[in-house]
């Protein structure tokens, strides 16, 4: 009995130190105001856990409001690595941070598992070793995020169409992205990316679609610009009786906002917008 209860326990701390080793092995960057903030809004995440998805996306987006816009954060060191900033973001890092906070509460974790969120969600495949394993159009990251189960595509279900417009801006304009060295690797990326169609709600079908669109929905603004698939992120914002608004980070106003303009403004007033896409988080 002794034997065997000596055999139990020794496993177990076998097993509890590969846990702990396995939490380690996540290599991030970040610093101790943006972990405090995270925690913060975790904490209050996690209290409201019995809200939809959808709510505790909005909660997560108002915890961040005011926090500083600013581009180009990923760029910054010269070799790739995960970093999780919350104090200072821009459009599609503000969405993406808020979908790993909820995801994170919602499993009752910490900042590790938040970072763990983050390397799945911003890597191709959890990979992150250099430049070209990040997923830097948005297009995949949302295609990644279907597959994994995090979000789901509603841009068909709200009166979307196929959009045709090739992807291949990185690899014709490489010199717009100094820390870009394998040219190849992303035109194949490109490559697989044109092998799927998309669908987007065009500029004159979204009056219609609005009213499916819920607060929370992730939307992708669509642009015309040759090449390339996504010029903006939002949070929507669908209060009941009134017109459907968004949080973002806003390159206009540098800082994360409520936007004044409804959704259906913004759009009519950006001419190289061609129309959105809407996920919903699951």
């Amino acid at each position: 009995m002794k034997k065997w209860l000596f055999t139990a326990v020794f496993l177990l701390s076998v097993l509890a130190c590969q846990g702990q080793a396995k939490r380690s092995v996540i290599d991030y960057v970040t610093t101790p105001d943006d972990k405090a903030l995270a925690e913060k809004v975790l904490t209050d995440l996690k209290a409201h856990s019995s809200e939809t998805p959808g709510d505790l996306m909005i909660r997560a987006a108002k915890a961040l409001l005011g926090q500083p816009y600013v581009a180009g954060t990923l760029e910054e060191l010269p070799e790739e690595k995960l970093c999780i900033y919350l104090t200072r973001t821009d459009c599609i890092l503000f969405v993406e941070t808020c979908l790993g906070l909820v995801r994170t509460a919602r499993q009752d974790g910490d900042f590790e598992t938040l970072a763990g969120e983050l390397l799945q969600s911003r890597y191709r495949d959890g990979i992150c070793t250099r430049y070209e394993d990040r997923v830097h159009y948005t297009t995949e990251w949302a295609r990644q995020g279907v597959r994994r189960g995090t979000i789901l595509d509603m841009s068909a279900s709200l009166g979307g169409t196929v959009l045709d417009h090739p992807i291949h801006y990185m690899s014709q304009h490489p010199d717009a992205y100094k820390r870009m060295t394998d040219v190849a690797a992303i035109a194949a990326v490109e490559a697989r990316l044109n092998e799927e169609s998309s669908v987007y709600i065009p500029k004159d079908r979204l009056r219609n679609a609005l009213k499916g669109i819920r607060s929370g929905d992730i939307i992708c603004f669509d642009t015309r610009v040759d090449g390339l698939d996504i010029s903006h992120c939002a949070i929507a914002l669908a209060e009941a009786g009134k017109p459907v608004r968004f949080i973002h980070a806003s390159s206009a106003a540098m800082k994360v906002i409520e936007e004044p303009k409804t959704l259906e403004e913004y759009v009519a007033g950006r001419k190289a917008v061609t129309g959105i896409q809407v996920f919903r988080v699951r």
